[in-house]
Order: structure tokens, then sequence, then C-alpha cells
């Protein structure tokens, strides 16, 4: 591990870690302080019509800022061992710490700023409250904690230094197969999503799934639209696993193996043919289709050999998928053809 790449982790646990596991810890010890003079039970979850939802004073804590240390720790380790994922059945050189990583921990500081302004302020408005019914609204404290959040996850960013950047492996230009004018050529392919992209997906789904079902049994209001939200998240999973790839003399066709997303290029739009070396979390920060921040566009499933097509109007495509360069070497022979009649 070079020198940029260890100051960058060593920061990212400083920042993404530590300090929001203290502001965490802090809180907790404020509350415990607050613990004779606070209800029992205590007002967890505020309605239109005021307190809604009570819990155990322990739970108050176990609750509120036992799930906010889960998220950190949660987020922090898979930020630290996300460039280590084994991604494909060739497993790529471990990439550099990324900007992706030091996002995470920004807002990891906020996130821990967040959850910790909320517990207190709910804590707060109940002390010397012999009913927890009694307490005010937390509309005020909920809107202070979220403008805390946003300031200490762009403070967060600032107090790590810049990812460290690597030489860029340039991109390979695209080969050729013998190919008469009489002959027709076509390449098909599977575009799979990598293990631990599927694993990263598959957890937080059953996350949410869990919190779905959680809340509606416990009858809360507007549990619905979790439950719809939920709903939408496990179609859009199930679209971005499996994607077919097709080449032939109708141009690139990628399409979901549930039929969206459906990209086409036709020969005719196509400029560039290449294939490249991806890794999707340092590049594109995560699976699936992505956008990424110098423009580039695709389906992004895993590490390792991609093709990247360049369309005549400058934007770029790019689909990693086994035999990437097959793929290119007959896509542009297909485009030559087409090119000189």
């Amino acid at each position: 591990m070079n020198p940029d790449v260890r100051r960058s982790r060593t920061a990212f646990l400083r920042v993404g870690l530590i300090a929001p596991l203290a502001l965490l810890v802090a809180a907790a010890v404020v509350i415990v302080a607050w613990m004779p003079e606070l209800p029992d039970p205590m007002a967890i979850h505020w309605g239109e019509e005021g307190v809604n939802g009570y819990a155990p004073k322990w739970a108050y804590i176990a609750l509120g800022l036992g799930i906010g240390v889960a998220v950190v720790v949660l987020t922090a380790v898979f930020a630290m061992v996300a460039h280590r994922l084994p991604q494909s059945s060739v497993r790529p050189a471990v990439g550099p710490w990324s900007p992706t990583a030091r996002f995470m921990g920004a807002l990891n500081l906020g996130l821990g700023a967040l959850i910790a302004t909320i517990a207190v302020a709910g804590a707060w408005i109940q002390r010397g409250l012999s009913d927890a019914a009694d307490a005010p609204g937390i509309g005020i404290p909920t809107l202070i904690g979220f403008v805390l959040m946003a300031v200490l996850t762009a403070l967060g960013w600032f107090l790590q230094p810049r990812s460290p950047e690597t030489e860029a492996e340039q991109p390979a230009p695209a080969g050729s197969i013998p190919l008469a004018t009489t002959e027709r050529a076509a390449w098909f392919g599977t575009a799979t999503m990598a293990r631990s992209g599927v694993i990263v997906l598959i957890s937080a789904l059953t996350l949410l799934a869990a919190m779905t079902v959680f809340f509606l049994a416990a009858g809360e209001d507007g549990s619905w639209i979790l439950l719809i939200v939920t709903a939408v998240m496990a179609v859009l999973i199930g679209t971005m696993v499996v994607f077919r790839v097709r080449v032939n003399g109708e141009g690139l066709r990628v399409r979901s193996l549930l039929g969206w997303p459906n990209s086409r290029i036709p020969l005719d739009r196509i400029e560039k043919v290449e294939t490249v070396q991806l890794d999707p979390f340092r590049e594109f920060g995560g699976w699936g289709w992505r956008l990424a921040l110098d423009g580039r566009r695709g389906v992004v499933l895993r590490a390792g050999e991609a093709l990247q097509v360049t369309r005549t109007d400058g934007r770029v495509f790019v689909v990693t998928v086994d035999g990437a360069s097959a793929a290119a070497a007959t896509l542009d022979t297909l485009r030559a053809h087409t090119r000189h009649g």
C-alpha cells in the first residue's frame, strides 16, 4: 500500500468511523444522564397528531443509537473492503482508494450527526414529563439534524485528502475478424453481476423487507409507502442482475433479462469501439446500470474487461462482459463493413 492510499484510508477511519461513533456514544451518555428525569415509557415516534409510538427507556437508546452504530460500522467496513472483493472470474488487481469511499466516509459523519441530534432532541423535550404523550413535536429538531448532516457531510469530504490517482490503463482498440462481403457475423454473450454486488443488493433488500414487515405488523401510519418502495426496489434489483449482449448487423444491443433497461446503438452511430479495464466501485460507485462522473454510462456488473463504444455524438457506453475483446472485434468489423458499403 503506497503512502497516499494509507493516508486516505487513515483519514477515512477518523472521519467516517471514529468521529460518527464518538457522536453516537456522546449522545448515549447524555441520554443516560437524563434517565431519572425521563418518563417510562418514552415517546419514540411522532405523527400528525403528536406522539403515537412508545418504548421503554433502554429501548430508546438501543433502537435509535444502536441502529446508527450499525449503519456507520457496516458502511465503513464495506468501503474498506470493497476494493478487495473478488468481482470476476479473473480477480483484478486491488484498486486504489476512490472518491466513492471518500464520499461514504463523509456521509457517515453526517449520518452520525443526524441520528445523534434527533436522539438527544427527542430525550430533551421529554425531560421532566410524567407522561410521554405530552411531549411536543420533534419537527424543528429533525430539520436542524438534517441541516447539520449536510454541513458535516461537506466538512467530512474536505477533511479527507483527495483520492490518490493511478495511471489509467489505456483503452485497447478493437481487433478485426476476416469477413467477406457475402458473409455475416454475430456475437452473443451474457453479462452477469459479480457475486459481491449481488450480496450487497440482496442484503440491502432483505433489510428493507424486514423493516417493511416490522412497520406493517406494528400498524404504523404510512407503512404502505414503505411496502411500495420495497416492491419497486425488488423489481429494480431484478432488472440489474443479468443482461443479454448482442452484436450483429443491427449494431449493439444490451438488454436486461426482464426486458428493461434495453440499450441499442446502431452501427451507423458508432464512432469507435474499444476494450477497457473497469472497477465498478472506484469508477462508477457500484454495480448495475450506472452513470460515471466522467459522463460514461452503461451496464457495469463486475470488475475486469469491458466493451466500450463511443457514439458519433460523443457519448460513451460500456458493458462488462466476458469475451469483450471478441465482441469488440465483431462490432468494429461490422461497423467498418457498413461504412465501406
